[in-house]
């Protein structure tokens, strides 16, 4: 009986080659659906004689299908739960889903109870909680005798709320240790996306509260093309991460601490104490790569961003309805079937 553990991939874009990249890494032999014959040739030329292809996944479920060791699905947006069904229905039970795992809050909630009905696991590929940013930040708060973190905030350019600031809601609510309560949002959205004329890029201004009274703010501007900037705070200290993980962590001067212990006044210095990359895990993994070392080692993780996906998409809610939504969003309160034109 053969040990091989296989894969399949749906969706060979630019994300789906650095799925390949770090499937190939964890798995035996890939099979990649595309409907590009380039991203096809690519694939193989990448993989080898690892990686068979074919041009829809009608062929891969039509030819004899026996469930993959996990499926990936990385295609376009709106497809993404029409895949997982489809795939369902031939007996796949585990999943690696690009973010966002769909487009509306109710089909991102019926899928996740449909794989969990039928004894499957869904992960999404939010890969900072994955990546060694938690226990990094974590262990420099403790180090430092940070105590809790206030907030995180991200600024940037033309990145998309709903495509990256996910990640660092992600990573925010990893930190604080709870998903928010609520979200006000003040949103526009152009027809910019890469991935496809019909997608939009969402700017504007996006606040998440949580319980604890952290708080997490995301601006986007669609006018800039800069990447983002993250930033962490403390009551006494500010870590800044670059988008590779690049982090630098600076202290309040004790003289302004001690004179101003509640408040922050000008002329006193931060003091700078670490200036490191925290982004691989303790084991020299990428987000990306541990989250596929976990599935091949089919590890349970209690929390795979699920939440997350939705507490996004009710930003959008949030701002096209111009009022503060509660979360998780009451299904009798607003039309969690709208489809947004996200990717």
């Amino acid at each position: 009986m053969s040990t091989q553990q296989n894969a399949l991939l749906v969706g060979c874009g630019s994300i789906g080659k650095k799925h390949l990249e770090e499937i190939l890494n964890a798995f035996d032999n890939v099979t990649v659906v595309d409907i590009n014959e380039e991203a096809l040739k690519w694939a193989k030329d990448f993989g080898g004689e690892r990686v068979s292809t074919a041009t829809s996944l009608d062929a891969v479920l039509n030819a004899g299908f026996e469930p993959f060791a996990v499926a990936t699905v990385a295609n376009w947006g709106p497809d993404h739960v029409p895949t997982i069904r489809a795939l369902q229905a031939k007996g796949q039970k585990v999943f690696v889903v690009e973010k966002p795992l769909s487009d509306s809050i109710e089909d991102a909630r019926n899928i996740l109870a449909e794989v969990e009905r039928a004894g499957g696991k869904l992960f999404i590929n939010l890969t900072r909680r994955f990546s060694g940013l938690p226990s990094g930040i974590e262990n420099l708060a403790k180090q430092h005798n940070l105590g809790r973190i206030e907030g995180v905030t991200v600024t940037g350019g033309a990145r998309c709320i709903a495509t990256n600031g996910i990640h660092y809601l992600d990573l925010a609510t990893v930190l604080f240790g709870s998903s928010p309560i609520n979200v006000t949002a003040d949103l526009a959205s152009q027809n910019i996306n890469p991935r496809h004329e019909s997608l939009s890029f969402y700017e504007g201004t996006v606040n998440y509260n949580y319980a604890g009274g952290e708080r997490f703010s995301c601006v986007f501007l669609n006018g800039s093309a800069v990447t983002e900037n993250v930033r962490f705070y403390w009551r006494n200290a500010e870590g800044e991460m670059a988008p590779n993980g690049d982090f630098v962590l600076r202290l309040r001067d004790e003289a302004s601490i001690e004179q101003y212990p509640a408040v922050t006044r000008t002329g006193y210095a931060l003091n700078e104490v670490f200036r490191g990359n925290l982004w691989q895990t303790e084991t020299g993994l990428s987000g990306m790569a541990n989250l596929y070392q976990l599935v091949r080692e089919g590890k349970t993780v209690s929390d795979t961003g699920s939440r997350t996906a939705e507490d996004l998409l009710a930003a959008l809610h949030a701002s096209e309805l111009g009022q503060r939504l509660s979360l998780p969003v009451d299904a009798t309160k607003i039309d969690i079937t709208k489809h947004w034109s996200i990717s």
